[in-house]
């Protein structure tokens, strides 16, 4: 009876903060769908992110408005804190195999790495991606996003080009998502 009751605690413990729903992946699985708060530098919510894990990685899914018009690199890093103004405390990209960033490496990608999200003239964005080299749970060899520390998914100022060290270019932190 008491281990039923501290799972039942861990459980709640481990999902607040955010919401959790099934849904349908493309294969009719069911895949559990976690979603976080993506706030702003002055700590303003500015949308969701939604983590579904599938068979073959992490269905990343950003809804958000109030960023500026244009592409903006959008990455997970390391530790599931987002600290304003400057989500520093989110640390670097989640890289455990020390990979050189970019979807454009030949050498690359490291994990964190993902196409750029795009704010519309209204400063909307949708945005979704199937990320094959992280897991919401720690797959082999595909880190877990829900660790010890948990992650964030950080949007940043500028573009990511796709290539240059150590970020693509990207610039200052302008969103952040705890995924914890």
């Amino acid at each position: 009876m008491n281990r039923i009751i501290a799972a039942s605690l861990l459980s709640t413990v481990i999902f607040a903060g955010c919401g959790s729903s099934e849904q349908k992946d493309e294969n009719g699985e069911t895949a559990m769908t976690m979603t976080y708060d993506l706030i702003g530098n002055s700590g303003n919510k500015l949308g969701v992110l939604m983590l579904a894990e599938i068979d073959n990685g992490d269905r990343v899914i950003v809804e958000a408005s109030g960023i500026s018009p244009g592409e903006h690199g959008i990455h997970l890093h390391h530790t599931g804190s987002c600290m304003t103004p400057d989500f520093k405390s989110a640390g670097g990209h989640i890289n455990p195999m020390g990979k050189p960033h970019g979807l454009n490496n030949p050498d690359g990608p490291d994990n964190a790495d993902m196409p750029n999200a795009v704010a519309d003239s209204n400063g909307d964005v949708k945005f979704e991606y199937l990320n094959n080299r992280v897991s919401l749970s720690g797959a082999p060899h595909r880190p877990g996003l829900l660790d010890e520390d948990g992650s964030a998914l950080v949007i940043h100022k500028n573009p990511d080009d796709g290539i240059s060290q150590p970020i693509g270019g990207a610039g200052p932190r302008i969103a952040c998502a705890e995924i914890n």
